[in-house]
């Protein structure tokens, strides 16, 4: 009976912040004019990542949710959200800030390491690995890279985390790096001049530190989020060159979603692959920092922002 009555509670406690955050803040947050404006926020996350209010847009669910369909294009209903997404960009950000060789290979010859994480979970080969195999394993591709450990891991979700710094030798000489500067000063900074601090962090009795997990996530997640704003930046500045009526309305976590004119796709399709893909030119000269991972993005478009299929 206490199973059951937590597990119901759990659920009512989910759908009433998908109805009051999500379904509510959308009607809440619209205009007279239709026409939907949330807060953004530059200093509300740890990391640097930009966060939304009234409503949360940053985490509206993907799946088995229809409030999705809310967002249509100003332009008319048959017209397009047009949606672009960084591929793999958490762990490219890793292969940037660690110069990890194993990992710079992978990302050239354009190794999927979602595949490759669902063969060594499941102990068979690449191309017998399913899509649903490949789905599951997506939570422990990247696991490794933002500090988790194998603790409290089935065996062989174990035996993949305990294999990962094997493989990507250079990610596991940078997190020590990390660890042991913080011991020294408390501090790890990104290319982009972003700092974290931890004061008073000591070492651990498995040879790792005191807030390990943030000291390791911080900065790959600090530096993709500075990649993604700039990004915007670029976008939003070759939009005004071209005189575009499409609109840029949203970022969310690693991708931009523009309101799309309907005699616009193709340049807005072209406009985002040069700002995101080409967005190093933009750290070079803020930062004076040159980025060697190349970077990919997938582009998709729909009626609605729930319903979007990938261009060709």
């Amino acid at each position: 009976i206490a199973v059951e009555f937590l597990t119901k509670m759990s659920r009512l406690n989910a759908v009433s912040t998908y109805l009051d955050s999500f379904v509510a803040g959308i009607q809440r947050g619209t205009r007279p004019n239709g026409l939907l404006h949330a807060n953004f926020n530059q200093c509300v996350t740890a990391t640097g990542r930009l966060s939304s209010s009234d409503p949360n847009l940053q985490n509206q669910p993907k799946r088995g949710f229809p409030v999705r369909k809310a967002i249509v294009s100003r332009f008319g209903n048959s017209h397009l959200i047009v949606e672009a997404d960084y591929s793999g960009l958490e762990f490219r950000t890793c292969v940037e800030l660690s110069k990890d060789a194993q990992g710079m290979s992978d990302i050239l010859e354009g190794k999927d390491i979602h595949r490759q994480t669902a063969s060594i979970i499941n102990q068979c080969k690449p191309k017998d690995v399913s899509k649903d195999m490949r789905q599951s394993a997506k939570a422990f591709s990247f696991l490794p890279l933002f500090g988790g450990t194998s603790y409290g891991h089935p065996p062989h979700i174990a035996q993949y985390l305990d294999g990962f710094y094997g493989i990507y030798e250079g990610i596991y000489g940078w997190h020590q790096t990390l660890m042991d500067g913080t011991l020294k000063n408390g501090t790890v900074e990104t290319p982009s001049g972003r700092q974290y601090f931890w004061p008073n962090v000591a070492r651990t009795k498995n040879k790792r530190v005191t807030n390990a997990t943030q000291i390791l996530n911080y900065p790959v997640q600090g530096f993709s989020a500075d990649l993604v704003q700039l990004s915007c930046i670029r976008a939003f500045r070759l939009f005004k060159q071209h005189k575009l009526k499409s609109k840029l309305i949203l970022t969310v976590h690693d991708s931009i979603v523009v309101d799309t004119h309907p005699d616009e796709t193709e340049q807005v399709k072209l406009i985002l692959t040069e700002a995101m893909t080409n967005v190093g030119e933009e750290a070079e000269k803020l930062f004076n920092y040159k980025c060697i991972v190349p970077l990919d993005i997938e582009i998709s478009g729909g009626i609605n922002w729930l319903e979007q299929e990938e261009f060709s």
